[in-house]
C-alpha cells in the first residue's frame, strides 16, 4: 500500500494492490474506490492487437488484404 497527499487541499488517497493483479486508488476520507487499473493479461495478446482502436475508415493506398489484416489486429473500419 502507498499513502499519498501531495497537496493539502486534495483528499488523502491510498493505493492498494490485490492478488487479482489489479491496482486500486481509494479516497481515504470517503472510502470510495476512485480508479481500478487492470494489467495487460498476456504479452502475446498485446502483440496480436498492435492496432487496437486505430480508425482506418477512409484510408487510401491499402489493399483489401492489408485492410483485413489491420482489422484482425484491432483497427476499426
Amino acid at each position: 500500500m502507498f499513502l499519498s497527499q501531495p497537496d493539502p487541499t486534495e483528499d488523502l488517497k491510498l493505493v492498494s494492490s490485490s492478488a487479482d493483479e489489479t491496482i486500486k486508488i481509494w479516497n481515504v476520507q470517503t472510502g470510495e474506490c476512485l480508479t481500478t487499473l487492470h494489467p495487460v493479461r498476456v504479452a502475446s495478446a498485446l502483440r496480436n492487437r498492435l492496432y487496437e482502436g486505430m480508425n482506418i475508415t477512409g484510408v487510401t493506398g491499402l489493399s483489401e488484404g492489408q485492410i483485413s489484416v489491420l482489422k484482425q489486429l484491432g483497427s476499426l473500419a
